[in-house]
């Protein structure tokens, strides 16, 4: 008959060291994933945060083809430029808009302001040229305040605001035609009208639109401001005659951008 084996302190030792490694190896939990990020990306500036753009335009125009997409991306930048300076504004903008005058014009360093509300915007007509065209634009401020010592003026008009903005091209193929610019969104938008995702604040593209192309947004009032007048009829019908401003102790509502931008989900 085999003799019992007597357990020594040495095999205790090891089989306690054992019994440790395999209740640390069952505990120990699997390394979380690194946490996804999003691109990195254009974000508006504090300026325009609490606003949105609100887009419309006459029947024969898409606001999702590609001619109207850079004109809503031009006419925004502009607005950014001139509310927190060209450095702030969309990605590219400052370098595309190249003339002195335009430049000193729109982009005074006094004209800094932090608005509130919705801002309308609307396209009447895009015409070709021999380089590009020229969009010819109307806007209301109707739902637009601009912010000063806690209080919120409005300004309000029968005639609306008119802009022209001019696109040239800047990229020619050696036959003198002009080259394929991609100036829509790199994410496909719907052609089914529905207010973008999110809550109602600033929308941009995230990344450069105005690659091949020179811009000059005109100065306002440059062409008949009339044309505006029924457009702005159908948004402020009791709008007065001439432009009045109204301050309030609230600002106006921020209603959901339209089209608004593709935009990275967090």
């Amino acid at each position: 008959m085999e003799k019992p084996r007597l357990i020594t302190r040495d095999c205790l030792r090891a089989a306690g060291a054992s019994a440790i490694l395999l209740v640390a190896a069952c505990s120990a939990s699997p390394s979380a994933p690194p946490e996804q990020t999003s691109p990195p990306g254009y974000r508006p500036p504090d300026e325009v945060h609490n606003a949105t753009v609100v887009w419309s335009a006459e029947p024969h125009i898409n606001l999702f083809a590609s001619d109207p997409t850079i004109v809503r991306a031009a006419a925004e930048a502009l607005e950014v430029g001139q509310l927190a300076g060209p450095d702030k504004s969309y990605p590219g903008f400052d370098e595309a808009v190249t003339d002195p005058t335009t430049r000193g014009i729109y982009f005074r360093k006094a004209n800094r302001d932090t608005v509130y509300g919705t801002l309308y915007k609307h396209i009447l007509d895009i015409t070709p040229t021999d380089t590009g065209f020229i969009a010819y634009t109307c806007e209301s401020f109707k739902d637009f305040a601009v912010e000063r010592d806690g209080k919120y003026n409005t300004s309000r008009s029968r005639r609306g605001h008119s802009q022209t903005i001019s696109f040239v091209r800047t990229k020619w193929d050696s036959s003198g035609l002009p080259l394929t610019i991609t100036s829509a969104p790199t994410t496909t938008l719907p052609t089914t009208p529905s207010p973008a995702p999110g809550p109602p604040e600033w929308q941009a593209p995230e990344d450069n639109l105005f690659t091949g192309w020179i811009i000059d947004p005109g100065v306002p009032g440059d062409y008949d401001s009339q044309r505006c007048v029924p457009w702005v009829a159908t948004l402020d019908p009791d709008a007065p005659a001439e432009p009045e401003t109204i301050t309030t102790d609230t600002p106006p509502e921020t209603l959901p951008a339209y089209p608004g931008w593709p935009r990275y989900r967090h």
